[in-house]
This record gives structure tokens, C-alpha cells and sequence, in this order.
């Protein structure tokens, strides 16, 4: 290793220990003999916080030019930002549109044309690409994403609340609006801590919860106020702009003390409701946090998104969306779950009732 990466390997391993992040390490160990991307550009627009560091760490071991977005929608950590510099990082021009690869986040940079195609991490950003014209590998898809959206951002939506002093929440009542991955992530650890939780969502859920998870029709409007004021808190996990406007007593709420969350990076709530009656101002609860999601929950799907980026090195991909190879995650995963602590967490949460 150079004496940059071995300088960024070292300042991670201070924070992190091996178990937390073993696919991203294990990427680095073997792609510094191979050198996959060597000398190829290019720009990631993952969230920048201190674990994205380790992502990076694996595409310059690999041989990459890594550098990030002149200017992002996305959160980032100021200090970390300050540096990129230190550790061989660039920082893309505001004219530089010559990338090799773009590995993207919720679509951000889908009018760039990589010489080679993109990598979209999130759902969010697979509309933008529908039309793109480029091979793009989609890595919201498979059990690996389910480790980030429901183990991580489940957890990380507790960790945000007692990082704002709610400390005692055994026995209060939690409505979720949306439950797809998130959504079934925040109602496993509401229940593992004891709350009383109530569904909503526009389909029919009521099938698949458990038995002590109650369910509401999201586009019943009575069934929705009647949830709403009997709750403590209301998060919104659809991923949806707007998806809860007109479906809450809005005059009730604003003059109540039910606290008011989300966990997606549109405007869920809709302009009814000021933003400063939300927890964070509407952002993403969790991105109030130094870590957004714990490292032992992200990286292995940073490290997808990483690999993502030498599936676009076969020759005559389809000029089109695609889902990772299969036997890529596999890979990935059996290197987590056998390398890291990850393995029997997963499989407590995909046992329980609840996803």
C-alpha cells in the first residue's frame, strides 16, 4: 500500500476494530494485488461521514482516482470533508464531467455520461435512472440492503432520539407510516425496546405483522387522526415526497406534543407542516448523527456498491439497469457473516416476525 492508503487504513482501524467493517477490508487486501481500477476516475456521492472513508479506502486500493462531487444534496460531515486532502482524496471541479464511473446516491448525478456507467445506491435515485442510456448496476436489492435499511437505519432512528434526551420509551405509542425495508427496521427495534407500535401504510399490511403490531390504512383519514393523536411519535419511512399530506389532522398535531420524525430524504410530511415542528427540520432523523448508521451495519453494502463498479468493466453490458450478479453478494455477505459480527444479528431480525 501506498503511504497514503496505509495512512487512512490506520486512522479507520483507531475508530473501528476489523469485525465491524471485514468486507471493506477484505476488498482493500485484495484489490491492492490486483489493482482492478487502476487509474480509472472515479466520483462517489456516498453520504460523506467518517465510515465512508473506509469505502474509499477500497477504491483506492484498487487503483481508483477517487474524488467527490463538487456540490451535494446530500449530508456531510464537515470535518471529514476538510480531509479528503490528507488521504488522497479529490474533490471534482464544477466543470468535470470526465468520470470513468459514477458511483451515485439517490440519483444525483444521473445526467452525468461515465465512460463506463454508474452504480446507484439507494431506491430513491432508480427513477432517475430508467431513461439513463448507460449501464447501471442497482445495489438496492437483495439481503445486503436489508442489513443498511433494516437493521441500521432501525437502529440508528433510536440512537437519534436518546442523542435528543428521549431516553424512556418502553410502553410509548410509535405510528410508522410506510413499511417496507425501513419501515419494518424501526417497528423490530420498537418492539425489541418495548413500545407499542401501530402500522400505516397504503397497502394492506396487516397480513404480515405481528400479532402485537396494529395496522392502519394510510389513506383512511379518520383511522390516520385517530392513530396519530393517540401516539407519542409519528415516523415516516415511506420514501415518498408528500406522501403524508392530507392524511393528518394537521391543526391537531401542531398543538400537540406528539413528536414528529422522518427517516427519508424527501419532504414526507408536505408543506402543511413547518418544517421546524419536525425533529431535524424534515432531514433524515438519523443524519443528525456523527455516524448516520453504524459502520457494522453499512459497510457491506458500501462495499456492494464498490463492487458494483468492476461489474462495469465486462465488456457489452446492457445500456440499461441492472441487478448486482447474485454470487457477487453472496460473496460479500458469507465474508460478513463469517469475518464480522454482523452474522447473528442478521439472523435474529430476518427470524423475528417482524421483517
Amino acid at each position: 500500500m501506498n503511504d497514503k492508503l496505509t495512512s487512512l487504513r490506520e486512522y479507520l482501524l483507531q475508530f473501528y476494530p476489523p469485525e465491524e467493517w471485514p468486507t471493506l477490508l477484505n476488498q482493500a487486501e485484495e484489490w491492492v494485488q490486483t489493482r482492478p481500477l487502476d487509474g480509472l476516475r472515479v466520483l462517489d456521492a456516498t453520504p460523506l461521514f467518517r465510515n465512508t472513508l473506509a469505502k474509499f479506502m477500497a477504491l483506492m486500493a484498487a487503483g481508483a482516482e477517487v474524488y467527490i462531487p463538487w456540490r451535494s444534496s446530500l449530508p456531510a460531515d464537515a470535518e471529514v470533508v476538510a480531509q479528503l486532502a490528507d488521504f488522497g482524496i479529490g474533490r471534482a471541479l464544477r466543470e468535470d464531467k470526465n468520470f470513468d464511473i459514477v458511483l451515485d446516491c439517490a440519483g444525483d448525478h444521473c445526467r452525468l455520461h461515465p465512460k463506463l456507467g454508474s452504480c446507484e445506491l439507494t431506491r430513491t435515485g432508480v427513477l432517475r435512472y430508467e431513461r439513463a442510456g448507460f449501464p447501471v448496476f442497482l445495489a438496492d436489492s437483495g439481503r445486503i440492503k436489508h442489513i443498511e435499511t433494516l437493521l441500521g437505519t432501525g437502529e440508528s432512528f433510536f440512537r437519534a432520539l436518546r442523542h435528543l434526551g428521549y431516553h424512556d420509551i418502553a410502553g410509548r405509542h410509535l405510528l410508522v407510516v410506510g413499511y417496507g425495508k425501513v419501515g419494518r427496521g424501526v417497528v423490530y427495534y420498537a418492539r425489541r425496546f418495548g413500545m407499542r407500535v401501530t402500522v400505516a401504510d397504503v397497502v394492506d399490511k396487516s397480513g404480515v405483522l405481528p400479532p402485537d403490531v396494529d395496522f392502519v390504512q394510510a389513506d383512511d383519514t379518520a383511522a390516520m387522526a385517530k392513530a396519530a393523536m393517540r401516539a407519542w411519535c409519528v415516523v415516516s419511512v415511506t420514501g415518498r415526497l408528500g406522501a403524508l399530506r392530507r392524511r393528518l389532522p394537521v391543526a391537531q398535531l401542531l398543538a400537540s406534543e406528539v413528536l414528529l420524525a422522518s427517516l427519508g430524504v424527501e419532504d414526507e410530511f408536505g408543506p402543511e407542516i413547518p418544517e421546524q415542528r419536525v425533529l431535524n427540520h424534515k432531514r433524515p432523523l438519523n443524519f443528525m448523527l456523527s455516524e448516520p448508521t453504524a459502520m457494522r451495519f453499512i459497510e457491506t453494502t458500501m462495499a456492494l456498491h464498490n463492487a458494483c463498479a468492476l461489474e462495469l468493466l465486462t465488456a457489452d453490458l446492457p445500456h440499461d439497469c441492472m441487478l448486482p450478479p447474485p454470487d457477487v453478494e453472496e460473496r460479500l455477505l458469507r465474508v460478513a457473516c463469517e469475518k464480522g459480527i454482523i452474522g447473528k444479528e442478521l439472523e435474529l431480525a430476518e427470524a423475528d416476525a417482524a421483517v
